[in-house]
Order: structure tokens, then C-alpha cells, then sequence
């Protein structure tokens, strides 16, 4: 019961938040006791007087509603059982049977029609100390006017008829000059099941929405707590005397999600067979415990939860702390709390190393002034449409999850690329980038949702646990850079370097640093290493930037190197292939005479490092001649870009120069 004792401590920090719509810095609502959040398809205003005003489909960005509930509500099926303001259209119209060709179902108590469920729930609030003059205003329109057909004739309508009178179910024109209503896209399935939301103009006054109004969401509390009273049982989770309640909220991964992690509705089958007579003999848990774990977890989910096909992972504390599955940018650019400039953006290796402990220090000092602060661990996911299960669930101290998070950023640390859709560009840094990208590299871009979701499992469970990353992956996605490296031609070999190789290179080094913590690789080239697999990649890089500077510019677009074009074949017969290599590059090397042979005295500069028998040796190369490609790469492509810099320099001050002769001159 741990996890639900941490989620009530959870929702009793951040009670102040309860209800209040537009936090700064919350995606959603924390859902006040006795509330949940559903998809609004439709939005109706009326007046004090509970006459119909204007209706309006809900666009899906709008459509999270907060909305009061029962236990026997928020946990239905297929059984009626109204919510006690904001509901479907058939609960809240009284023509629904005038449209549904299903009609509901009439005779016991069990089955009373769901409008008249709903009117009798609504009718008991406004009648009740509780009352709202809003919530009046609403109970007087949905029991004097039929709010079907004031939808069709609204202006313009939300729902259309057809010939026969009844609810048009899809748009039946197809032709340009009618354009396709809204109501038609934002609802899935039945259109007289969507849900309507209210709204309520007093006075004249600008209409106010209901599912924001706090005032009525207190009211709501107290009348259920009035109307429905019960007596106390023991909490299991909190060991307090409270209210039981034996149905539990669902749509906590995301809005109509149905399962539920606590349920106990099977009286017939396995539950309770020769163990108990009831679910409480098994399990009490307090409503207000339920309430209060349950839409605490929801807003958790929806705030910070991270989900890939139905699969959902979850870190929080009531501390900041760095998201799991963040690149390092990103990482850094939240602790930030705002947009980096051109001067606060690191650019060297050292830079952003030096920036991201600063930012790592931070967090620690959050958890150092709170020791008792934890941080928790929580895997969701749901084998059948109505069961969540919890996959998984830990605890740690605050600094000791920070330093698995540090350790996975660090260990990991290269070079990377990425988009930047604000200045439309690609921008560099330096750290890991996110698992769906390393993901994406092991096995192409079209990686199906199940895999990913099952990936994204092993590399969560590697960063929290302060795992290395399996070898598997290591092993995929070296052989995937090697079996591309051959196509790609042109642009397509930055899309190569950039989105594949980049990212091998950090599974490479997080495996190697963290099991090998002697022997340290960054993107820094290491001129005195004599590993045989890192000085194999090293002339290997050497080969395809002396063949590739001599490209023309209008063969940069379509021509490959021979070093790419042999890579897969030179990571598993090195020796013998680099002979072959190395003679195909012999016409470039004589183009290189305006660069002074440099290429060429690099390359016996690398090969002398070699012992003789590992440079002869045709055995396959281990995954850090990756590593050792890159490096060096890099080391060149910075060398060029130095040697730029300082061209222009000089062109500049010899201009300016010039222009003081020519001024001196004319004086």
C-alpha cells in the first residue's frame, strides 16, 4: 500500500491546486475529491432562467472536462448511473428515445431510465443546503426544454436531421461548397452519446463554465457528503476511520481510459471463492483515500507520465526532478525554466559538461534541503481494457535518483544533433539523446509501437536502476551502422552520421565507461590510445575525409566515399579491406597536394601506433572502432572549422587594413 499512501501524500501537498484550471506550468487540472476528468464533445449555454442560449462543438484540445461524480458514476459500464451535472446526451435529454432507435430500458429500480436517474440525482442537489443558482439554472433547462432538438436548431446547429427525423450519424455530402461540420470530427462513435458540458450566464453576465467554477465544485463535496452517508470502516492504505467505498475511479492514463488498478466486481467467478464473502473482507479502502491516490495519479500521468502504446512510466517527487526519458538538452533547458539564447548556450565538449553539472547541482541541492524527500517509480499498463496493473514500482532517496540520472547522462555523453523547430535549424550538444531516438537507431524509423514500448521498458529499468544498457543493443545498432553506412549518398550521409551513428556511439560508450570505468571515451579524439578497434576507425575516418575533400560541388549530392562503401565489410576483415581501401585512394591523395599531404602524414601517424600483429590481424572489430571513426571525424571537421575562422579573420583585418591606407591616402 505503499504506493497509494505516497500518492494521498502527493495530492495532500499540492491540495491548494485542487480544481483551479491554468496553473503555470501544469498541462492539467488536479481533480478535486469526488471529480474526474472526461472528453466533452459538446458545449451548451444557457441563462439564469434555464433557457437555451448557443451551443458549440468542443475542438479535442478543449475537450478535457472536470466534472463532479458518484463512486457507482465514475466507475460505470453498462449499467446507468448518472453523473450529477455534466453528462451524455442520453442521461440529459429528455427527447434521447425520440432519436436513439435503441431504446433504454424501462421497469425495477435497477433500470430506471437514465434521464431520469440523472433528473432525480441533479434534482436532489439543487433541493439540498447545497445548492448553486448555476446548477439550478441547469436542472431547470434539462427538465423544461429538449435538448436534442435545441441542437438541431441551433445557430448554426450542432447535431443535423435527416429526411426521416432522426440524428444524422455521418456527414452524407461529399461535394466542396458543403463543408463537413465539426460535430462529425470531434466525435468518435454514436453522436447521441456524446458528452455535454455546461455553461451558465447570470444576469446577463459572460457566461460561466461550470467545470472551472471552484464554488460549485466545493458545493458538489458537501452535498454528497450529505446525501450519501456511510459508515466508517478502516482504511487499509492510510489505518484511519473513514468512508469504505468498494468502486474505484478509472481514466487514469488518459481521458475514457477504462481500467482500473483496484476492482472488485466479480462475485461469481474468482474473487472471492472459498476466501471471502465481500471485497472489504479482502481489502478496505477510505473513498477519500481512493479519491484522492486515484486523481492524484491521473494528474501525475497527464502532467509528467510518459506513454507509449498504452504502456505508461512515471517519476515524481515533491521535488523538480529531471525526466527519464529527456535528452541532456532538454534536461538542462528545464532546470533553466526558460528559452537558452545564443549566450547562454554552451558550444564545446567542456561547455556543456561543465553547464550540465551545474544544472545536475541544482537538483541535488532541491533534495538536500528536504533529506526526507523521495522520489517514485511507477510502470502502468493494462492487459485487458478494464485492469491496469502496476509493471512496476520502487522508491528512492531523492539524491540517489538524481545520481542514477546523472550517471546515464554522463556515462553516455556525445556528440548529438537535433531539430530545433523554433529556429527552424539543426542545432549540436553535447550528452544522450532521448531512448526513442536510440530506439529509432537500432531499428529504423518505422520501429512498430510494440517494440518501442518494450525497448523503452529495458532502457527506463537501465537509467532508474544504474544499469549499463543490454548488449543486444549494442550489437543491433553497430550492425546497423555498418549495413547503412554503404547507402548513404550524398545529404544522406549527415542523416546517417547524425541520427545513426551518434547515437551507436553513446550505447557504446554507456556500455564501455560503465563497466570499464578505468578506461573513459568521449568525443574528444584520444591520439594516444593504441586499442586496435579504436585506431582501425580512426584511418578509416582519415580515408573518407581525404577521399570526400575532393568532391566537387555538384558531386556532394550523389557520391559515396569507399571508406562507407567497404565499412561493413572492414568491421569484419579490417587488414584485408584496408589494402583494398587504401589503393582506391591513391588518385585522391594526389589531388590532396593543396592540402599538403596532411591526410597522408596523418594516417602514418595513426598506423604507427599499431603493434604489428593487431594491424595485420583480420580478426572482426569490436564495436569501439566506432568510436574511434567518429573521433576522429570530429577532430578533423574542428580543425576545418578553426582554419575558417581564421581565414576570414584575416581577410577582415586585412580589409579594414586597406580601407585605412585608402584613407590616409585621400587625406
Amino acid at each position: 500500500m505503499s504506493w497509494i499512501a505516497q500518492l494521498v501524500k502527493t495530492y495532500d501537498v499540492n491540495a491548494s491546486l485542487a480544481g483551479k484550471p491554468g496553473v503555470e506550468g501544469s498541462k492539467a487540472v488536479l481533480p478535486p475529491i469526488g471529480h474526474i476528468i472526461q472528453n466533452a464533445q459538446i458545449e451548451i449555454t444557457v441563462d439564469g432562467e434555464g433557457n437555451f442560449v448557443q451551443a458549440s462543438p468542443i475542438s479535442k484540445d478543449q475537450q478535457p472536462t472536470l466534472m463532479p461524480s458518484t463512486p457507482d458514476s465514475a466507475s460505470r459500464t453498462s449499467s446507468p448511473s448518472p453523473h450529477p451535472l455534466h453528462d451524455r446526451l442520453n442521461y440529459i435529454a429528455r427527447d434521447y428515445d425520440l432519436y436513439s432507435e435503441k431504446k433504454a430500458k424501462k421497469g425495477g429500480k435497477e433500470e430506471k431510465h437514465p434521464y431520469t436517474l440523472y433528473v432525480e440525482l441533479l434534482g436532489k442537489w439543487v433541493q439540498s443546503p447545497y445548492s448553486d443558482p448555476k446548477v439550478e439554472a441547469v436542472y431547470k433547462y434539462v427538465t423544461r426544454h429538449d435538448v436534442i432538438d435545441d441542437l438541431c436548431k441551433a445557430n448554426p446547429p450542432v447535431l443535423y436531421r435527416d429526411d426521416n427525423g432522426k440524428v444524422m450519424q455521418k456527414w452524407p455530402y461529399k461535394d466542396k461548397d458543403r463543408e463537413k461540420p465539426a460535430i462529425f470530427t470531434v466525435v468518435t462513435g454514436d453522436l447521441l452519446k456524446a458528452l455535454v458540458r455546461f455553461r451558465v450566464s447570470l444576469g446577463g453576465d459572460k457566461p460561466v463554465d461550470l467545470w472551472k467554477d471552484q464554488q460549485v465544485q466545493q458545493q458538489y463535496i458537501k452535498f454528497f457528503e450529505h446525501e450519501f452517508p456511510q459508515a466508517p470502516d478502516l482504511c487499509y492504505a492510510t489505518g484511519k476511520m473513514m468512508r469504505p467505498v468498494d468502486k474505484h475511479a478509472k481514466g487514469i492514463r488518459f481521458a475514457g481510459d477504462g481500467a482500473k488498478l483496484i476492482s472488485s466486481n466479480d462475485n461469481q467467478w474468482f474473487t472471492f471463492r472459498g476466501r471471502f464473502e465481500s471485497g472489504n473482507e479482502c481489502v478496505s479502502i477510505g473513498y477519500e483515500t481512493s479519491q484522492k491516490a486515484m486523481n492524484a495519479l491521473m494528474w501525475l500521468v497527464r502532467n509528467q507520465g510518459y506513454s507509449c502504446d498504452g504502456r505508461t512510466f512515471l517519476a515524481w517527487s515533491s521535488k523538480l526532478i529531471p525526466g527519464v526519458f529527456s535528452d541532456t538538452d532538454h534536461l538542462m533547458h528545464r532546470r533553466r525554466g526558460g528559452g537558452t539564447s545564443e549566450l547562454t548556450r554552451p558550444e564545446t565538449f567542456k561547455e556543456w559538461a561543465d553547464s550540465f553539472t551545474k544544472a545536475i547541482t541544482g537538483y541535488y541541492h532541491d533534495f538536500e534541503k528536504d533529506p526526507t524527500a523521495q522520489v517514485n517509480i511507477m510502470v502502468l499498463d493494462a492487459a485487458t481494457p478494464g485492469r491496469l496493473s502496476i509493471c512496476y514500482y520502487d522508491e528512492f532517496s531523492g539524491t540517489d535518483f538524481i545520481k542514477r540520472v546523472e550517471k546515464w547522462h554522463e556515462s553516455g555523453r556525445w556528440a548529438q544533433h537535433k531539430y530545433d523547430n523554433e529556429k527552424n535549424s539543426s542545432l549540436r550538444y553535447f550528452g544522450v539523446p532521448a531512448p526513442r531516438r536510440l530506439i529509432k537507431a537500432c531499428y529504423g524509423e518505422n520501429v512498430s509501437d510494440t517494440k518501442m514500448k518494450m525497448e523503452l521498458e529495458r532502457i527506463f529499468y537501465c537509467i532508474v536502476q544504474g544499469r549499463p544498457l543490454p548488449l543486444d543493443i549494442e550489437r543491433c545498432v553497430v550492425q546497423r551502422v555498418v549495413t547503412r553506412a554503404s547507402q548513404s549518398a550524398g545529404d544522406k550521409y549527415y542523416q546517417w552520421r547524425q541520427e545513426i551513428l551518434e547515437s551507436a556511439c553513446t550505447i557504446i560508450c554507456n556500455r564501455w565507461n560503465e563497466t570499464h570505468p578505468e578506461e573513459v571515451y568521449t568525443v574528444a579524439l584520444d591520439e594516444t590510445n593504441r586499442n586496435r578497434d579504436y585506431l582501425f576507425g580512426r584511418i578509416l575516418a582519415v580515408a573518407d575525409q581525404l577521399e570526400r575533400a575532393t568532391f566537387k560541388l555538384d558531386e556532394r549530392g550523389s557520391r559515396t566515399t569507399n571508406a562507407m562503401k567497404y565499412m561493413e565489410v572492414f568491421s569484419m576483415r579490417p587488414a584485408k579491406t584496408w589494402m583494398t581501401i587504401h589503393n582506391r585512394l591513391r588518385p585522391y591523395m594526389q589531388k590532396q597536394e593543396k592540402y599538403g599531404g596532411k591526410e597522408r602524414k596523418l594516417l602514418a601517424q595513426i598506423i604507427s601506433l599499431f603493434n604489428e600483429e593487431d594491424f595485420v590481424s583480420d580478426d572482426p572489430l569490436g564495436s569501439r572502432f566506432l568510436l574511434g571513426f567518429y573521433s576522429q571525424q570530429f577532430a578533423i571537421q574542428q580543425l576545418i572549422e578553426k582554419q575558417k575562422k581564421e581565414k576570414a579573420l584575416r581577410e577582415s583585418e586585412g580589409a579594414d587594413n586597406n580601407s585605412t591606407s585608402q584613407s590616409d591616402e585621400n587625406e
